[in-house]
């Protein structure tokens, strides 16, 4: 309990001195006391009462005042060391508490630099890893974009050409910051390491999910879901890994059916040999299929509501007429941009939408320049012309069942070069 007594105190001591005084003076008059003796006495008091006042007032002022001048240069200060209870007591104690608190700020401060400079190392990751442009699909009119948040995600797709052939994957990490960039980067790693081996797309997944989960922490994972896109055949196949439902309008029918990817995420068990598996998407002319991550789903606006899937089933049918895919994309993207308004999003958004034409969408160029960049202002690139080609046969039609797949050992690799037989 601290009190008010330093000048109090003070106080006391000077009373008392002028009561010795009082009396000394007397005893000169009554002649009682000579002069000289009186002056001796009254230096003598005098000299008490400054030390006195140095002790009690003085110095505790000075070491305040020093620590206090310190902090405030920014020098390095010490803790005030008083036990007293007085005024000055009450300030050492002050000084030494808000110093506390200032440390302590200090250190969240640098951890709070640390964890940003963690972030811009996890979003540099994250846009290495994204595609610039997409490739020219034959027969599949495509746009592929992704927004990063305000906080770094996970989400990563790609889309990469092997004998004629197109693969397709899009995914999404849980959580956000490094650990999430780190797994999207090796998933992406892992994707471009096992395609040449693989000419399906469920043993990519099985393959990249058992070299991933002993490398990832047991509360990480990724959801995913890899396409396969044969313009020759013109047949289209997935292998789901727990991602968001695979949305395809219906042209003919003006209607979007939504189909659960299925599987589980990868990393989430040791082997999914026996979840996973490969099934085919029928489609007709004209019929869009329309991928995203769950940064769309769960967007929110102003008041907290999700966007949900029964939102971007609606938005879709809404745009799935109007013809190419970029136009179904920025439809799509408007009427989420109008839904959130101002309000930050904590999660990447990725959105895929992917034209199938029978009669030969083609471009005049090797590839196409659209910006995969959703949040580079270049939503109104447009994607070359379409040219038809001569009329090929009709779609032949796809299997009702989906192939059974295995695990199978990779093919032999052209020249020198050997397939990864140890996990990375």
């Amino acid at each position: 309990m601290f009190n008010y007594s330093a000048n109090k105190n003070f106080a006391k001591y000077m009373l008392v001195c002028i009561a010795l005084f009082g009396v000394a003076f007397l005893l000169v008059v009554l002649d009682l006391l000579t002069v000289p003796v009186f002056l001796v006495f009254v230096a003598a008091s005098l000299t008490v009462l400054v030390g006195v006042y140095y002790l009690i007032c003085a110095h505790p002022l000075k070491k305040v005042s020093r620590q206090i001048a310190a902090i405030v240069a920014a020098n390095p200060y010490e803790n005030i060391k008083l036990t007293r209870k007085d005024e000055f007591g009450l300030i050492a104690h002050f000084f030494n508490d808000v110093t506390k608190n200032v440390e302590g700020l200090s250190f969240e401060l640098k951890e709070g630099e640390r964890m940003q400079e963690e972030l811009e190392i996890a979003s540099q990751m994250q846009q290495s890893v994204l595609p610039k442009s997409i490739p020219v699909i034959p027969k599949l009119d495509t746009v592929a974009k992704t927004r990063s948040s305000e906080e770094v995600g996970g989400d990563s797709f790609a889309i990469k050409e092997k004998n004629g052939d197109y693969y397709i994957y899009i995914g999404d990490v849980t959580g956000h910051g490094a650990p999430a960039g780190l797994v999207m980067m090796m998933v992406s790693t892992l994707f471009d390491v096992y395609l040449p081996f693989y000419d399906d797309t469920y043993n990519l997944a099985v393959n990249i999910n058992r070299t991933l989960k002993p490398r990832v922490n047991q509360s990480m994972f990724m959801t995913t879901s890899f396409f396969k896109w044969s313009p020759a055949s013109e047949t289209l196949v997935y292998t789901g890994c727990g991602h968001e439902h695979i949305l395809i309008f219906r042209a003919s029918e003006g209607v979007v059916e939504a189909i659960p990817a299925g599987g589980i995420a990868l990393a989430m068990a040791e082997d999914i040999t026996e979840i996973a598996e490969e099934k085919p998407v029928p489609l007709k002319d004209q019929d869009i299929v329309i991928l995203y991550s769950d940064g769309i789903t769960e967007a929110v606006n102003g008041s907290g509501e999700l966007y949900g899937l029964e939102r971007v089933k609606a938005s879709a049918t809404n745009y799935g007429a109007l013809g190419s895919a970029l136009q179904v994309f920025e439809g799509m993207s408007a009427d989420l941009q109008k839904f959130v308004g101002d309000t930050i999003q904590k999660d990447d958004m990725t959105l895929i939408c992917m034209r199938y034409v029978k009669a030969g969408y083609q471009s005049d160029r090797q590839e196409t320049l659209v910006n995969t960049n959703w949040g580079a202002g270049q939503n109104a690139a447009v994607t070359p012309e379409a040219t038809p080609t001569a009329t090929v046969p009709a779609q032949a039609p796809l299997p009702s069942a989906a192939p059974q797949a295995t695990v199978a050992p990779p093919p032999p690799p052209p020249s020198n070069e050997q397939p990864p037989t140890q996990p990375l």
